[in-house]
């Protein structure tokens, strides 16, 4: 009996032996569950950032109501690096951190309302973007003219006007232009599209026609990509960041390019001159693309939302263009911006994807009910045109 209790207490003292051997020991720093700490903090961190980038969100009116729920990118802080690493939300970055900022907190002009802003900083080229309300508000009687009765109205609207100016610090040789063609293999295509494609910053549509419309030859990136027409009046861009405008031929083109010529723009015309207005007095309210020079590394790219043209023009005087060229204007009108995303909260499926800052004319046809039915009565939707060409910066 004695021999089976030693045994019994015996076999309990190992048991209790090999428990102790196989706890669970505190880990040192920089092991495994430190690290896994280390995440979860960072994650948390994330969140609370991308909440606090919804709330600061600046709400401007109904068809804007749900902007930038999606704004940063998903992989800008890598779950293994330490909370104290991450980037600022204010970074800046085009491809990192939130790029939107408080509307208070950038400097813009007498009589402007700044409604949202953006910055973004890459490669040494540095862009602030200002969507600004500016001059009365504006009673409309807008009706059908379409010949293609596209737009099917007879509506009187009251709208604010609003101009998205984008202020951008680069080398001049860092603007581009491009054709869908040359880009996409396509006649036409989207401004989006186009953008994306050639890597820009931001990209605003072109002139319409502006490489296959037979007139002059064009210059892109210092090289003649098209020998069309006899010659016409065209805005030279130098590598120095000088604008002129002259009669480009076929004789001539060549010898623009040994002078420094980069790129040839079609416009429809010069607004700005010097720093004064030009041909500004336009009573067509609606749409409406400029590119402009404040020096030889300071531009603009401008988007206007049916701001009269003089309003318009005061506008970037203020902000400092000496010179300035009307694009293509109406539905065309667009500004893509890479790493803002939709941003007029539109519920249009094929608007809510797109890179722009700016509402597209259409949308606002539709916002006011412009636009009739479709073949399933229901509201129609706006959506961007197709454009041959695009100004961008990279």
């Amino acid at each position: 009996m004695t021999r089976k209790l030693f045994a019994l207490l015996l076999a309990c003292l190992l048991i209790l032996i090999s428990f102790t051997a196989c706890g669970t020991k505190t880990p040192e720093p920089g092991t495994t569950a430190a690290e896994n700490t280390t995440a979860a903090e960072v994650n948390a961190q994330t969140s609370a950032e991308e909440t606090a980038a919804s709330s600061e969100a600046v709400s401007e009116s109904a068809e804007e109501s749900t902007a930038q729920s999606a704004q940063k990118p998903t992989a800008d802080k890598p779950a293994s690096k330490p909370a104290t690493t991450a980037k600022s939300n204010n970074s800046g970055s085009a491809s990192k951190g939130k790029l939107e900022v408080s509307a208070g907190s950038v400097k813009s002009i007498a009589g402007a309302k700044v409604l949202r802003a953006w910055k973004l900083n890459s490669n040494g080229v540095n862009i602030e973007i200002h969507r600004i309300a500016y001059g009365p508000q504006i009673t409309q009687a807008f009706k059908k003219a379409n010949a293609d009765g596209a737009i099917d109205y007879d509506k009187t609207v009251t709208y604010q006007p609003i101009i998205n100016v984008a202020i951008i610090t680069c080398s001049p040789e860092h603007i581009g232009v491009a054709s869908s063609q040359q880009l996409l293999g396509t006649n036409v295509g989207k401004v989006e599209d186009m953008g994306r494609k050639s890597g820009a910053l931001i990209a605003i549509n072109g002139e319409a026609g502006s490489t296959y419309k037979k007139g002059a030859p064009t210059i892109r990136s210092g090289s003649v990509v098209s020998t069309d027409g006899s010659g016409q009046k065209r805005l030279l861009i130098y590598r120095n960041g000088t604008w002129k405008v002259e009669t480009l031929t076929n004789e001539n083109c060549k010898s623009y390019i040994s002078q420094g010529v980069y790129n040839s723009l079609r416009y429809q015309w010069q607004v700005i001159t010097n720093g004064k207005a030009t041909n500004e007095h336009d009573t067509y309210y609606h749409n409406r693309t400029v590119f402009a020079q404040i020096s030889e590394n300071k531009y603009i790219m401008a988007v206007g939302e049916f701001m009269p043209l003089d309003n318009m023009m005061k506008v970037l005087i203020a902000y400092g263009a000496r010179n300035a060229f009307l694009l293509n204007g109406g539905n065309c009108s667009s500004m893509y911006v890479k790493g803002i995303g939709n941003t007029t909260g539109t519920k249009a499926t094929q608007l809510k994807n797109l890179n722009k800052p700016c509402v597209i004319e259409s949308e606002f046809f539709a916002a006011n009910g412009m636009l009739g039915l479709n073949s399933a009565g229901k509201q129609k939707l706006g959506g961007p045109c197709n454009e041959l060409d695009i100004v961008y910066v990279k």
